[in-house]
């Protein structure tokens, strides 16, 4: 079995994108992640991504240079990556800062909250995951 990697980066959004573009983006990223059995959080707010990645090195390296080819975002960042003893998400979620304006926005933000007070006590042995849910504190003023 492939030893597990994880990593996350921040980008910048290219333009204020509307409910329908991040349907799109959401189940686009949904379907590939899972193809690549790869999980893992996309949070966007304030124009703003980051995401967290986890999997295989080689499945996590291929989706990063998907998502490096994506023309929606610019300036990304690696802020993290390094080797995991464990997944700490069993799927692929997308939160959103600002309320969610569809119903799969809302069913995949559900999903995130459920997930996302597990993960608080995770991110000591998680590369990354202390950069998205900081993103994640300091930008989701909207759902407090």
């Amino acid at each position: 079995m492939a030893s597990l990697h994880a990593l996350v980066y921040q980008s910048q959004a290219t333009r204020p994108l509307e409910t329908a573009d991040l349907d799109a983006l959401l189940l686009d990223a949904r379907v590939n992640n899972q193809l690549a059995n790869v999980t893992g959080t996309l949070i966007y707010g304030g124009q703003r991504f980051v995401q967290y990645l986890e999997g295989a090195r080689a499945d996590v390296e291929h989706v990063y240079a998907r998502i490096a080819r994506a023309r929606q975002h610019r300036e990304l960042e690696i802020l993290e990556q390094g080797s995991l003893d464990a997944r700490r998400l069993q799927r692929w979620h997308m939160g959103f800062a600002e309320a969610p304006q569809s119903l799969v926005q809302q069913l995949s933000q559900a999903q995130w909250q459920r997930d996302l007070p597990w993960l608080e006590d995770e991110t000591a042995s998680s590369p990354g995951l202390k950069h998205l849910l900081s993103f994640w504190n300091d930008h989701a003023v909207a759902m407090r």
